[in-house]
């Protein structure tokens, strides 16, 4: 068979799965369970235990403090108090997982931001000029308010670390613990 309608059977054939090509199937993205994701506010003590919803702020929060709990709980297992009063224990099993509270996230933040104000003033910046750099492609290290952000976490982290790393003044001048690319080489 041939033509037209050789053509027409073999779309048909598609059409209905015999053979012919499959459309791309849609990656399947992980599922956003609210309740779970309630009962770790709780714990976490985002939301009060009484409250039953949640803000898109609050979800947020939990996500960074997902992405933060690992190094947030080292990071104040080393400070002084330790980390017991600023962190929840969750037993799954036999694992055993160590998570931030929302007061451990913020004195976490707190400690960080304060210790790369003092690293980013130890290498010849003014505290004012300080709180308005930028990483290398633009994003601020501190908010508004004076607090790390993440991209500040990321390039205070590296720069602690001696491993290379770029930043910006406020006036475009490049830092970092390598002698920055020539402006023409981003």
């Amino acid at each position: 068979m041939t033509g037209p309608a050789a053509l027409l059977l073999a779309a048909l054939a598609g059409a209905a799965g015999l053979g012919g090509h499959e459309a791309p199937k849609a990656a399947e993205e992980p599922v956003f369970d609210r309740r779970a994701a309630l009962e770790e506010m709780w714990r976490r003590r985002l939301v009060s235990p009484d409250q039953g919803t949640f803000s898109p702020e609050d979800q947020a929060l939990l996500e960074r403090m997902r992405r933060t709990d690992a190094d947030g709980v080292e990071y104040l297992r080393g400070k002084p108090g330790g980390i017991r009063p600023w962190t929840v224990t969750l037993k799954e099993g036999k694992a055993v997982r160590v998570l931030l509270t929302k007061e451990g996230f913020e004195r976490y933040r707190a400690l960080l931001t304060q210790d790369a104000i003092a690293y980013f003033e130890g290498k010849g910046a003014e505290a004012k000029w300080v709180l308005k750099f930028t990483d290398w492609q633009g994003k601020r290290l501190f908010d508004p308010q004076g607090a790390i952000t993440e991209a500040g976490e990321a390039v205070y982290r590296r720069a602690s670390l001696n491993l290379e790393v770029y930043w910006k003044g406020p006036a475009g001048e490049p830092y970092g613990t390598r002698r920055p690319p020539a402006p023409g080489d981003n």
